[in-house]
């Protein structure tokens, strides 16, 4: 495949053990006890020398009831990057152009090259937002897909809804809005999704519902696109355990939402200490992640993994004045948060 001469594998880092893990974007939260207990029953009536449901119907109609939507508006993956490639796949022409901005997150472009798409990355201005430059007649004329992480990873703010609006109105291709952080944010389109035939909007278990392990992911859209989607997706694409899972989680949404509320809790705390920091300047953010600007990144990186502490450091030319910091449990932000304190003393800083 000439597509991929020159790419490099995508190999996440191993797990450390004994570090607390704040530069994944992961939720802090393991399922509580009485969710968990619940998963182990269920999985104990599964019949394991069986294919899976492969449409996830069970699931995708639980979903339906939480979303108000129809099974069909509803397709479930392999997580949202499975999902991403079936986009392209389905949507996308041999040679099509998908539209990304720059910086986002990182397998729009990957899965898009992968494929052979024509990419047109578009830089965020100053406040990491959309510019005019989306608004060009000719790529809204042409592009095929148009991908938006909302709230955008790594710069964890949501992008100006009117030009999003925009771009749905005029563009002659889909809009594919990535809500995996909706949790955090509160702002979604999904009430939009039957006025724009032409929206698409992402979602996943991995974050604020904390079972990354199960790989869930969703997409919701016009039938019309989510026919193309069953087209193009491998028969039995979702595990069973995957489907079980998701569903035991759907059920006791309740419980999980009180580790929902701490990560915001903790993100405004982490916020006010970096607010009255002299050497961090925090951007704005809707998501449980923070990124913040420092003069010396690779210092503090290396000052917190010392200390047990792992975050996110950047190499991308746009970003390398910033780190990335996900919020975790109480007790793991108090350690962030003494940790610095001794960073900003006078003996770091020289």
């Amino acid at each position: 495949n000439p597509h991929i001469r020159g790419m490099a594998p995508y190999m996440p880092a191993p797990r450390q053990a004994g570090y607390i893990s704040l530069d994944a974007n992961e939720s802090p939260f393991d399922l509580p006890a009485s969710v968990r207990k619940k998963f182990l029953k269920k999985i104990k009536h599964l019949v394991f020398n069986r294919y899976p449901d492969g449409p996830s119907t069970e699931l995708r109609r639980a979903v339906g009831r939480k979303t108000g939507l129809p099974p069909d508006w509803i397709v479930a993956g392999n997580g949202s990057d499975e999902l991403i490639g079936c986009l392209i796949d389905a949507l996308a022409p041999p040679g099509g152009t998908v539209v990304i901005p720059d910086p986002t997150f990182v397998m729009y472009e990957r899965l898009a090259r992968i494929r052979g798409a024509r990419l047109a990355k578009l830089p965020l201005d100053d406040q990491f937002d959309l510019t005019p430059a989306f608004l060009d007649p000719k790529l809204l004329k042409s592009a095929a897909l148009w991908f938006f992480a909302y709230p955008n990873n790594p710069t964890s703010n949501c992008f100006s809804e009117r030009l999003l609006l925009t771009i749905l109105k005029r563009a002659r291709g889909i809009v594919v809005i990535d809500e995996a952080y909706v949790d955090f944010s509160g702002k979604t389109f999904l009430p939009l999704l039957r006025k724009y035939p032409n929206l698409v909007i992402l979602r996943t278990f991995s974050k604020a519902l904390g079972i990354a392990l199960g790989r869930v992911g969703l997409a919701f859209a016009h039938p019309k696109i989510t026919r193309l989607l069953h087209v193009v997706r491998l028969p039995y694409n979702l595990s069973g355990l995957g489907q079980a899972l998701a569903l035991t989680t759907l059920a006791s949404e309740r419980e999980i939402r009180q580790n929902i509320a701490s990560i915001v809790r903790e993100r405004r705390t982490l916020l006010d200490r970096l607010a009255a920091s002299t050497v961090f300047f925090a951007c704005p953010t809707d998501a449980n992640f923070v990124l913040v600007k420092t003069a010396r990144p690779k210092k503090v990186f290396e000052f917190l993994r010392a200390r047990g502490i792992l975050i996110k450091l950047f190499h991308e030319p746009r970003l390398q004045s910033y780190v990335r910091i996900t919020v975790g449990r109480p007790a793991e932000m108090r350690r962030l948060a003494e940790a610095l304190d001794r960073m900003e003393n006078d003996s770091w800083r020289k």
